[in-house]
């Protein structure tokens, strides 16, 4: 690039190379292009590395990533959230609270997960556990029907992306009742008919175990799903996203 176009490469050219490799399972060759860099690693290029080793598994270069994060000092809440997200799923719950603690330090809150659903006129809306709504009795029997059915599919909850040093059912019930699943349930019951897609919104990034059980719910269900989340759009259906499970 410098050769050919005179253009010495910036934090956003690096970011991306980092990200493609990532992306592509290329852990190594992403983490040498990091290591090589002439500049400081900004938290664009650790949280490019990041996404990558969340999305091929690997945990030990994900925490060693979170571990050079922590140099950077102030970094962004989104950032943390990956931070915290790949120390967990490395097992180290400390750390993972240090995360969050270094989150609310800097004074910004976490924001509150929350689904939702247009029926009509009229905007369900729902938090992880939540069993506020008039229907929940309901949305939980539709919750455990189709959690046996995925089950017997070949569904098997991811409880890494749990953050809390937490029992094992404890975890599976923990992560069952995203508010996501909630929203999805409750649109199976308003909306039956398998002609029309469900459409549900999310105002922040739906997690990983979280994709994978509405690839399951589409296939179990053979429903339409579609999920905004703050990051992209996503359409389930029969089992497959078009994300690529990339997202």
């Amino acid at each position: 690039m410098k050769t050919r176009y005179g253009i010495e490469p910036g934090a956003q050219h690096y970011s991306s190379m980092v990200d493609l490799l990532s992306r592509a399972g290329k852990l190594q060759e992403a983490l040498s292009i990091i290591n090589r860099m002439p500049i400081e690693p900004t938290e664009s290029v650790w949280g490019a590395f990041m996404t990558g080793c969340r999305i091929h598994r690997n945990t030990e270069l994900a925490a060693y990533a979170a571990d050079r994060v922590f140099q950077l000092g102030n970094v962004s809440p989104g950032l943390h959230v990956i931070l915290s997200n790949s120390y967990a799923a490395a097992g180290r719950y400390e750390d993972a609270a240090r995360a969050r603690k270094m989150l609310r330090d800097q004074g910004v809150k976490k924001e509150t997960g929350l689904s939702w659903v247009e029926e009509g006129n009229k905007v369900h809306t729902f938090a992880a556990g939540d069993r506020g709504h008039a229907r929940s009795k309901e949305i939980y029997e539709k919750l455990e029907e189709l959690g046996e059915e995925m089950e017997k599919a070949g569904y098997v909850a991811d409880t890494s992306f749990v953050l809390r040093a937490v029992g094992g059912e404890e975890k599976q019930q923990t992560i069952r009742y995203h508010s996501e699943r909630i929203a999805i349930a409750f649109a199976l019951i308003v909306f039956p008919h398998n002609d029309r897609p469900l459409r549900i919104m999310k105002n922040l990034r739906v997690c990983g175990d979280c994709h994978t059980a509405i690839k399951f719910m589409s296939k179990c269900s053979g429903r339409v799903i579609i999920v905004r989340d703050n990051n992209r759009f996503h359409r389930f259906e029969d089992g497959k996203c078009s994300c690529g499970d990339y997202w």
